[in-house]
């Protein structure tokens, strides 16, 4: 191969690897998640650019592109020179997490009005700040531990009116840690340690009124249970006393039947006898009537003379 055709096939080489350059320049594909904004010599053009492929001028024309998606914004402050004054004159450092989300219908002002994220960043960072001291200053330090939750969602509800002017959405505001002084650090383990044994001692004592509650209650059920029995016991033997009484009436009813059964039969004996002794009457003499004996025999009076 001659020079000349060694020469001529750098040189289309060249040509093609720069019109690579050329075309992937000119060319930005924004994903569904993200929006461009379009920036030729530093200055803005255009409205916000939707997802898809942007063809652009190369080297002079740049397509910044922001995604839409939450962010956390994380800072703390020391318990020092940074951190927030108690009512009560004492310093405390934390650290504050903010999560947020480009507003889709501001984007334009993200580089229109501050350039780029990081000066929202430090905007955010200053109003965190301000925000802890505003409200920290409203609580002494004894307070701020008990009501740590409330401290968090008043510097929430600050950093919302404090951030409404930025093309942001803030969803939520935490504060992921407290930071004081060793000595109240101390102190705090200390009344911590407190409130639990004083919390094991109430639920020590809770347990044994349960269980002094259970165990009347099991007495209760006992006694109930026994007078239950006892009851019916009773039931039972009066039962029992009015079938043994109705047994005696019975059997005293039958003995006196049988004994007023026995009075007719003698009756009826004496009348069988009387008529006896008058089929045989031969008229001269009256027969007397005299009632059977016990044995049921009959008494015969002596003939008158």
């Amino acid at each position: 191969m001659d020079k000349k055709k060694i020469k001529n096939a750098i040189l289309g080489g060249i040509v093609a690897l720069i019109a690579v350059i050329v075309i992937a320049g000119s060319c930005t594909v924004i994903a569904p998640n993200e929006r461009g904004i379009q920036v030729t010599l530093g200055q803005v053009q255009g409205d916000v650019i939707p997802p898809g492929m942007k063809f652009h001028a190369p080297f002079i024309t740049q397509i910044r592109k922001f995604r839409l998606e939450p962010k956390t914004y994380e800072v703390s402050f020391s318990c020092g020179s940074d951190g927030a004054i108690t009512k009560d004159m004492q310093t405390v450092g934390s650290t504050v997490a903010v999560r947020y989300i480009y507003d889709e219908k501001r984007i334009m002002d993200i580089v229109t009005r501050y350039q780029n994220d990081s000066v929202i960043q430090s905007a955010m960072r200053d109003n965190v700040k301000a925000s802890l001291k505003e409200t920290v200053g409203q609580y002494s330090i004894y307070d701020l531990v008990e009501k740590q939750n409330e401290v968090t969602t008043k510097v929430a509800q600050t950093m919302l009116s404090r951030m409404a002017d930025y093309p942001i959405a803030i969803s939520q505001t935490t504060i992921t840690n407290w930071d004081w002084s060793d000595d109240f650090d101390k102190q705090i383990k200390e009344t911590a340690n407190r409130a639990q044994e004083v919390k094991k001692a109430e639920q020590d004592l809770k347990l044994a009124e349960q269980q002094a509650q259970k165990q009347v209650k099991e007495a209760e059920a006992k006694k109930a249970a026994i007078e239950q029995e006892a009851e019916a016991a009773l039931i039972k033997a009066q039962k029992e006393a009015e079938a043994k009484k109705v047994e005696a009436d019975a059997l005293a009813y039958y003995n006196a039947k049988v004994a007023q059964n026995y009075q007719v039969e003698i009756k009826l004996k004496e009348l069988e006898i009387e008529l006896e002794k008058a089929k045989r009457w031969d008229g001269r003499q009256v027969p007397s009537y005299v009632p059977l004996t016990a044995a049921g025999g009959i008494v015969n009076l002596p003939e008158a003379k």
